[in-house]
């Protein structure tokens, strides 16, 4: 039984991870072919191979429908006049100036639903329908060493688009008799009681827990949770879900008792339970798991029937791949399915309750998930299991139940209702003050190990789990440990390593050498409050194992080189801060980089290449920083434009050439010469500069400049982040982040030709 689930298994998550599908018919005639072949085979290897296939064929047809719902390349970034119909209520991301986010069913063909940006007062309510202009983008995100990639998870959790509304005060409202919608009927139930809740101090929260809304929960709480290890709280998942069936199960056995028949009343009333709360959490993929285990667990109790544990759970895991062959690329579903495993593991063969207490089971699920978390880059705190330890019941007997009663109540007595949530809202009080002391003991851990290091860690947790009496299999924990001082790789000495990271329509460059590490701007922050220190730079020095940043150069004051800078400065210690403007919103002032003298870090040589001109401003005051290592360069140059180049070339027409260049201006037609090329002669250039960003960088003519010369392109928009690993003197290595693609993303290869990249847009 479990060999043909477990082919089916290893089919529908290869499958979600290919680099490239083939199209229905290949799909359709390898499926009957391998069938057919099948046949040949004894019954034995027949199952598990059929299920294979039909697994295989099913994710894969999945996958070409998904990704034909995208939106079509050409429409990218133009103005389309589209109606429109809002599928959830819009969602406020800032103040000034308002700004919405909703989600949304347009009548373009094939296109699926998007998500899309509202910059204005009075946003559309649920089930609106519009007729408007919008201004769409296929799912796309940035893809650094440790950064969220907003477009790998819009794609996975079902978008085709991203935009925002062109003059919303233009939309026009039109009648409309839209079809039956789940979505719609459910958020209109919920409604009402998501609305009283915003009186209470921590409603976000509160809607959390009942309706799976985490909108309202703000980021320091979060940031809260997150440090404490407590995040898992506040999605609806297994602990939730397996609460609330109790419930159900505890008054079908009342039931029972009252009317002496109906022995099938505990498990109907706990499936119902269940159901009803995962359809108010939109059935996530934490709540699928948790009920469809539930469900095998029920139907064995209904007809008498023992069914291992372990065939619940790969069932469970089979149902929610077929609703969505693509939950393997959500965190959820890692995380809810590895939990459950370990716990199966630790715990198999016992009968004794006691062995199941709340504190093992915390350690055990722990201990095993490390692991997960590593390959996630999750950070880890010891403090994570005292919190959980008072927070898990906490939440689960007390916060919840009232919660819910409180929900069932507010239409027969509202007091009463009032009541309860109060007592939920000042419970929630004091366990935030606990957490914020759990979280002041322990701050989180991160480690980014490489995966051998991983696989050895899964193979220590599974020994350290084993039943006792298993032989020094303590000594498992020696390896588990190696997970927490396992180096970080470093440039050897005279070596250096240059990473160009993607922030979109901006710059940031980080430059390590043995001991030694330098930032070259921080990339752009925006009005929303999103900046890219925290979502980009941050991680990436975490990802490389960075602590501190021995310098951080400035290029000068724009936004897109120096907006994230701030949020960087306030989290990440900085030992010497240099720039190329006076910035008036630091309060650390900063030496000017143009008067800064050459310096040598482990063999590496740093120098600022001066052009004679003191009193520039804006992109021309931008620091011009030449790197060497041994007969290797890089050449960084900030927004410089044709002017400054000139003048570089005549200060320093003996020391501008380089193997390496980042273009200046991110490719604008402002800048890159010819003359300017010509003396740099690089052999790589990279243009650090969005996807299909409005200014039309890099431009033709540029990349035509650089092809003239021979050079190679790199676009962080379409390569992610670029690294260039300098070792013996020479450029050795180039390694991008999207060199391993998904099959839904544009293929992007290497070599890049200059003239390819409008093509490839």
């Amino acid at each position: 039984m479990l060999s043909w689930m477990t082919a089916a298994i290893v089919a529908i998550v290869g499958v979600a991870f290919a680099p490239a599908l083939p199209a229905y018919t290949i799909i359709a005639v390898c499926l009957l072919s391998g069938l057919i072949a099948s046949a040949a085979l004894r019954l034995r290897w027949r199952g598990p191979l059929v299920a294979f296939l039909i697994a295989a064929a099913y994710a894969a047809s999945y996958g070409v429908w998904r990704t034909a719902q995208l939106l079509p390349p050409a429409l990218e970034g133009r103005d389309i006049t589209l109606s429109f119909r809002v599928l959830t209520p819009p969602e406020r991301r800032s103040e000034f100036p308002p700004h919405y986010r909703f989600d949304a069913k347009t009548d373009l063909k094939g296109l699926g639903r998007v998500r899309l940006s509202w910059y204005g007062e009075e946003p559309p309510s649920l089930g609106d329908s519009l007729h408007a202009q919008l201004r769409l983008r296929r799912p796309h995100g940035y893809r650094s060493p440790g950064a969220f990639d907003y477009g790998h998870w819009l794609f996975v959790s079902g978008y085709s688009a991203t935009g925002y509304v062109r003059h919303p005060e233009t939309a026009v409202f039109t009648p409309s008799a839209a079809p039956f919608s789940p979505e719609i009927f459910r958020q209109n139930l919920i409604a009402g009681p998501s609305a009283y809740l915003d009186r209470y101090h921590h409603s976000g929260v509160m809607k959390a827990l009942l309706f799976a809304d985490r909108s309202g929960i703000n980021p320091a709480d979060w940031a809260l949770f997150a440090q404490t290890g407590t995040s898992h709280l506040m999605a609806i998942s297994g602990m939730h879900i397996g609460m609330v069936l109790l419930w159900g199960w505890g008054l079908g056995r009342v039931a029972i008792f009252l009317c002496q028949r109906g022995l099938v009343l505990k498990p109907l009333l706990a499936m119902g339970f269940a159901l009803s709360y995962a359809a108010m959490a939109g059935f996530s993929v934490p709540t699928q798991r948790a009920v469809a285990m539930a469900a095998m667990a029920l139907l064995a109790y209904g007809f008498r029937r023992q069914i291992s544990p372990w065939r619940s759970y790969f069932a469970a895991m089979l149902l929610v791949l077929v609703i969505d062959p693509l939950a393997p690329h959500q965190l959820g579903f890692s995380l809810s399915f590895a939990a459950v495993a370990i716990l199966l593991w630790a715990f198999q063969g016992q009968r004794q309750p006691r062995s199941l207490s709340l504190l093992r089971s915390q350690w055990v699920v722990v201990i095993g998930l490390l692991p997960v978390l590593g390959l996630w880059g999750l950070g880890f705190s010891v403090a994570s299991i005292p919190a959980n330890l008072v927070a898990i019941p906490l939440v689960a007997f007390l916060i919840l139940p009232a919660l819910f009663a409180g929900l069932l109540l507010l239409k027969v007595w509202p007091w009463l209702a009032d009541l309860l949530f109060s007592c939920a809202d000042a419970l929630f009080e004091y366990l935030q003050l606990g957490l914020a002391l759990a979280a002041q003991w322990q701050p989180v851990i991160h480690f980014y190990p490489p995966p051998s290091a991983l696989g050895l860690g899964l193979g220590a947790v599974l020994v350290i789990l084993l039943p006792r009496g298993v032989p020094a299999k303590w000594l498992a924990v020696i390896p588990l440990l190696a997970l927490f001082y396992w180096p970080a790789p470093r440039p050897t000495k005279g070596d250096l390593w240059v990473t160009v990271l993607d922030v979109g329509q901006g710059l940031a460059v980080l430059l390590q050498t043995q001991t030694k590490s330098l930032l070259y701007d921080v990339g752009p922050d925006f009005r929303s409050g999103f900046n890219t220190a925290d979502a980009v730079v941050l991680p990436a020095l975490a990802e490389f194992a960075i602590d501190r940043l021995d310098a951080l150069v400035l290029s000068h004051g724009d936004r897109d080189h120096a907006g994230a800078a701030s949020a960087l400065l306030a989290k990440q210690p900085v030992v010497t801060f240099l720039r190329g403007e006076d910035i008036e919103k630091f309060e650390r002032i900063g030496r000017d980089c143009h008067t800064a003298p050459a310096w040598n870090w482990d063999g590496v040589r740093f120098e600022f290449l001066h052009s004679a001109v003191s009193d520039q401003r804006g992109n021309n005051a931008s620091c011009v920083m030449k790197i060497s290592a041994g007969l290797a360069a890089i050449l960084l140059t900030g927004d410089i434009e044709a002017d400054i180049e000139r003048k570089l070339m005549d200060a320093h027409d003996n020391n501008l050439s380089a193997n390496v260049l980042v273009a200046p201006h991110h490719g604008s037609n402002t800048s890159s010469s010819a003359a300017f090329i010509a003396a740099v002669a690089p052999a790589e250039v990279v243009f650090s500069a969005g996807r299909n960003n409005h200014y039309g960088h890099p431009a033709t003519a540029v990349l035509r400049r650089y092809q003239a010369q021979g050079s190679r392109c790199w676009h962080t928009g379409l390569h992610g982040a670029i690294q260039f690993r300098f070792q013996g003197g020479e450029l050795a290595d180039i390694r991008y982040a999207r060199a391993w693609r998904y099959y839904w993303e544009t293929p992007v290869t290497n070599p890049e030709l200059c003239r390819k990249f409008n093509s490839e847009g």
